[in-house]
């Protein structure tokens, strides 16, 4: 059984929307160094669990995590809300939280800051070695648009719709390493690449080498950065329980010697960009020639994933969140609708942090 872990990223919010640098002070308050800790930016929190072995234990996990550290924001004034950007242009957007690592960063790239205000959530799958997770980024490549039209969760910014559903995505485009995985052969091809674009400058480390898809250092465990915060936990459960059943699907292509057809990097960009924008329905009424093929890729993975999801004990977990998202939309689609009902920035904040504390949001 391949174990999953998730990282989530959060803003920290006042109630008229201005972002508030208080998440080192809300860290502490949570008192769980191991597992909350302050993000980039001074108003952005990360929560990271174990590893775990089902979904359920995952789910229990990601809930817990952000019922505490929602109560640590609530006890320092502020909203903790899981979306992929900062919906409003107040407060300071520039803040770097005080740390070295951070203040280094910030002063390497210009548009670091800009980049950093992208939350995401980094699914990652625990694989037998790093040959094998290099592996699977070379065949999870055609596959990031799919996964990326599924999680969308960043329309507004300045206070208005920006015509993405994905701003976030825009917004981490700065990231000179922002960009899919290659095809690889091996951990060590993989690992001299990355050490030759932190020595052309690209990046200053390893960690900050921002594939969409990537093996951390020494580790071996495919990393899954392509999706945009997630509105909900179940939102996030669904997302990790497809991400491992594509990664299990993946490995076994690998042992079967099959082959993929190489897709060239500007046809995933295409295709990402057009997920981005949230031209992928997730309830199409059949498949047609001129359907755009991001799209052909969501059905594509689900039916592609089906054997994987039954032997991982994930069927009726992941076709159930994947049935709500057909009936009720992405999370861009679900905080468009609770913009136009909910008028004020207050009754707006109130819903992104509702909806990040609590299982569902319908919107």
């Amino acid at each position: 059984m391949l174990t999953v872990g998730v990282a989530e990223e959060f803003l920290l919010l006042g109630p008229d929307g201005a972002v508030v640098p208080s998440a080192p002070f809300v860290a502490r308050q949570a008192r769980d160094e191991d597992r909350i800790r302050p993000g980039f930016l001074a108003y952005q929190l990360v929560t990271d669990t174990a590893g775990c072995g089902s979904l359920d234990e995952l789910r229990g996990e990601l809930s817990r995590l952000r019922l505490q550290a929602a109560d640590a924001a609530r006890r320092a004034g502020v909203s903790l809300v899981s979306v992929g950007a900062p919906p409003f242009a107040a407060g300071p957007l520039g803040a770097v939280t005080d740390e070295t690592r951070y203040r280094e960063l910030a002063g390497w790239f210009p548009d670091a800051v800009v980049a950093g205000r992208g939350c995401t959530c980094q699914v990652r799958i625990e694989v037998t070695d790093r040959d094998q997770a290099v592996d699977v980024l070379a065949r999870i490549r055609p596959w990031l648009p799919a996964l990326l039209a599924l999680t969308v969760n960043s329309p507004f910014a300045d206070g208005l719709d920006t015509g993405w559903a994905s701003y976030r995505y825009h917004l981490q485009r700065h990231w000179p390493t922002f960009r899919p995985p290659g095809a690889w052969d091996g951990a060590d091809r993989y690992d001299s690449m990355v050490r030759s674009l932190i020595h052309s400058g690209a990046a200053p480390d390893e960690s900050t080498v921002f594939f969409l898809a990537r093996v951390p250092a020494g580790q071996p465990i495919v990393e899954v950065r392509v999706a945009d915060a997630c509105l909900t936990v179940e939102d996030s459960v669904i997302f990790a329980g497809i991400v491992r059943a594509l990664v299990r699907s993946l490995i076994t292509d690998a042992r079967r010697n099959l082959t993929t057809t190489p897709v060239p990097t500007s046809v995933v960009d295409a295709h990402l960009n057009t997920a981005a924008h949230g031209e992928v329905r997730l309830r199409p009424d059949r498949l047609t020639p001129t359907m755009p093929a991001a799209h052909e890729a969501v059905v594509r993975l689900m039916r592609k994933i089906g054997p994987a999801l039954s032997a991982n004990g994930d069927v009726d977990d992941v076709y159930r969140g994947f049935k709500r998202l057909r009936q009720q939309g992405t999370g861009a689609d679900r905080q468009r609708r609770a913009r136009r009902r909910r008028k004020s920035t207050t009754d707006f904040v109130q819903f992104l942090a509702g909806s990040t504390a609590a299982g569902t949001a319908e919107g």
